[in-house]
């Protein structure tokens, strides 16, 4: 199997330091002109078609909104009503983290945006009160992990595009799922906090939830106009990707007026850089997915994986484990884009709706998120703590536990995933 000896070689390039992007092209070129017999104009061909993808639209607009939103205010006034509600609790201020990361996510699909807006605040107040700080950092790592699974989600756009499949129906799928994710870490964070002695702040009242929700009435309608207009129909989820940017500004700019005009060119710059980077990948991952399928990889794999279990539970946790391992090494990005198209296949011949199986790779792939050495939140979260990554590390591990036991339950029950899909339809 000479396609083998391409993953290779991008693998011994990727463990010599290379770029993803860098590291996955080279690999590519030097296996066409080695191996096949065709013209390199095909490279340039199949890197357009990539990103010549209207969905893929959504993924710039919802980089910028969050960018936006961080600094306009919204992320501040979410925190700050999540806290009226739960901060009083055992362990309140953990809880406001994952309950703001949850609606950060309903925002940007994004787990690294998530940490630094919802972070940047957080993990320097639960350590001012008295919570341990790779505790803090290591929740908050958690935490970002709902950005790529609640809807909008960059992975699950990514996912749609490469296997072909609804964008709709995978951000519709993801809801569920994770608010699972969300809750298992809720009840993760009360039990580490009353082992602790992690006390809540203050008193619930009824009063103070009124005004700061009467004050963070525009950020928390954020995700309703964004997720509302998708599932109702009212707009495609680019469409709502463009109408969170506008959302973003005029609340920023007129409602909380804390977004200057010299800000938005900073939050431009900054999102284009990201956007450059994920839709390079998306580039040289299509000529690489490419390359596979014609060989006949996917065909390949789908047989090997017939061989591994009859029963399709089995088979998706099988294979859940070892995205597991791959996503310790490889960023979700170029990870869901390089074994969406080999593996669907073979989940599609076991007779696993595609959908529920997109959502139990996005699940298991952002577990790698938090995990050494390439865990992008981990890494966020320790820069902003700043403390070693393998002291953060030590701190994970029973959210790590949570999220896998959310993506058990998910394989197991289906429904978790496929019930709004089939009730849009």
């Amino acid at each position: 199997m000479l396609s083998s000896l391409m993953i290779l070689f991008f693998l011994i390039l990727l463990f010599l330091g290379l770029p993803v992007i860098g590291a996955m092209g080279l690999a590519a070129v030097v296996y066409i002109v080695g191996f096949m017999n065709i013209p390199l104009n095909i490279v340039g061909n199949q890197v357009l078609a990539g990103v010549s993808s209207v969905p893929l639209m959504a993924i710039p607009f919802f980089i910028i909104s969050g960018a936006l939103m961080e600094s306009g205010g919204i992320s501040k006034r979410i925190i700050s009503f999540a806290t009226s509600i739960v901060g009083p609790f055992s362990g309140g201020m953990g809880l406001v983290v994952v309950i703001a990361s949850a609606f950060f996510a309903a925002m940007t699909g994004s787990g690294a945006a998530c940490v630094a807006a919802i972070g940047g605040m957080m993990i320097p107040a639960m350590v001012n009160n008295g919570y341990d700080v790779d505790f803090s950092c290591a929740l908050q790592a958690a935490g970002g992990t709902l950005g790529p699974i609640i809807p909008p989600s960059i992975l699950m756009v990514l996912y749609s595009c490469s296997t072909g499949n609804s964008v709709g129906d995978m951000l519709l799928a993801g809801l569920f799922p994770g608010l699972l994710v969300a809750f298992n870490l809720i009840l993760v964070t009360l039990f580490i906090s009353k082992k602790r002695g992690y006390k809540g702040e203050g008193t619930i009242s009824l009063k103070n939830i009124w005004k700061n929700f009467k004050d963070s009435i525009f950020a928390l309608l954020t995700p309703v106009i964004i997720l509302g207009g998708i599932y109702s129909g009212i707009c495609t989820p680019t469409e709502a990707s463009a109408l969170s940017c506008f959302y973003a500004i005029i609340v920023g700019l007129f409602v909380y007026k804390e977004l200057k005009i010299k800000d938005l060119m900073r939050c431009l710059y900054n999102s284009v850089k990201i956007v450059g980077q994920i839709l390079g990948i998306v580039a040289v991952t299509q000529l690489f997915s490419w390359i596979l399928t014609r060989a006949g990889l996917p065909q390949e794999i789908a047989a090997l994986c017939s061989t591994i279990s009859d029963n399709p539970s089995v088979f998706m946790l099988v294979i859940s484990l070892i995205l597991l391992v791959v996503g310790c090494f490889l960023d979700p990005v170029p990870a869901v884009l390089i074994f969406a198209p080999i593996l669907v296949p073979a989940a599609t011949a076991m007779g696993i709706n595609p959908i529920h199986f997109g959502v139990v790779m996005v699940t298991t792939f952002c577990i790698g998120l938090v995990t050494p050495p390439v865990g992008m939140t981990l890494f966020v979260s320790a820069g902003i703590g700043n403390r070693p990554v393998m002291s953060v590390s030590k701190e994970i591990m029973p959210f790590l536990i949570s999220m896998f036991v959310s993506v058990v339950i998910i394989i197991l029950v289906p429904q978790l995933s496929l019930l709004l899909p089939m009730m849009a339809k």
